[in-house]
């Protein structure tokens, strides 16, 4: 089962802002991301609508710790409990989606390891696109959830580019582990925030052609193949690609640079797909999904621990 990477049609204000914020993040500035997914660098006024009718709040020094600061009460959405049928994650992830349901207009599906949860991000706010977010959330803290983000949803449902995407099942990859910028203690509405943001950079390399801001790449494969020269390089030297890697990489002979990379990654560059799940979940508007279970018999990475869900 295919399923096709859609550009989005970003245009007039949306398009102008989305040239600011890539410019600002490319320079090195920390974005916090509002409710609905909203991408600024200075918090709207209290009256400004910013996205899915909710009004700004104070805000944090960063996406994580903003998320933590927000308000923790909240009616659930229309059709959705108060709480969880099955008492595992009621403990474990109750409070934290009724922050997250407020924030993102979240819905939310039980399954016996863990939960299912749709979210709706505009990170260009009001007149830009908006991405429909699935990420599946083992009932086990121990093992990161994994989320996929679609342009649109339906019979014609398409994913967003590949562009920083995981290896196999093509989950997005906002952070590394190494990273510090995510852990399950920070909940699931900070996660979304950086889901948030890695979607307007993904729409701001399929609109204006690079990814701004810095980004990891381990290997000579990896980086000539998903790097523009004007893109900072993935060592983190701090300098564009053109002026660091970009020669040597693509003087490193075709076979080498794939042993490198396989030994790093433990597949193929074109190994990477979502689960047919996924898809089917996206064509059917969340009304059919698959175990979480399923989804993570495939692990994603050779280091990821194998890790019982429950």
């Amino acid at each position: 089962m295919g399923i096709s990477c859609g550009k989005p049609a970003i245009k007039g204000s949306a398009f102008k802002r989305l040239q600011v914020l890539g410019a600002e993040i490319h320079a090195g500035r920390q974005p916090l991301v509002f409710d609905g997914g909203f991408v600024d660098f200075n918090p709207p006024i209290e009256s400004e609508v910013i996205s899915n009718g909710t009004l700004s709040q104070k805000a944090g020094p960063s996406a994580g710790s903003w998320s933590r600061q927000r308000a923790r009460s909240r009616q659930w959405p229309a059709g959705q409990a108060e709480s969880f049928g099955l008492v595992e994650l009621d403990q474990a992830h109750g409070a934290e989606f009724r922050v997250l349901a407020r924030h993102y207009d979240a819905l939310n599906f039980e399954d016996k390891d863990g939960l299912w949860v749709a979210a709706k991000t505009n990170p260009l706010g009001p007149g830009g696109p908006q991405a429909h977010l699935l990420i599946a959330v083992p009932a086990n803290r121990a093992i990161t959830p994994r989320g996929w983000a679609f342009g649109k949803i339906g019979l014609q449902a398409n994913l967003l580019p590949l562009k920083h995407t995981n290896f196999g099942d093509a989950s997005i990859c906002a952070f590394t582990k190494e990273s510090g910028a995510w852990s399950s203690d920070d909940g699931l509405l900070a996660l979304v925030d950086h889901y948030s943001l890695w979607v307007l950079k993904s729409w701001h390399r399929s609109t204006l052609g690079w990814w701004p801001g810095d980004q990891a790449g381990v290997c000579a494969l990896y980086r000539r193949k998903e790097f523009v020269p004007r893109e900072l390089c993935g060592c983190r030297s701090g300098r564009q690609y053109s002026d660091c890697h970009l020669f040597r990489d693509h003087a490193v002979p075709e076979e080498k640079a794939q042993r490198e990379f396989h030994s790093f990654f433990k597949t193929h560059y074109e190994d990477r797909s979502p689960p047919a799940g996924v898809i089917r979940a996206a064509q059917t508007r969340w009304q059919t999904l698959p175990s979480i279970g399923t989804i993570y018999a495939h692990r994603i990475c050779a280091d990821e621990p194998a890790i019982p869900l429950v």
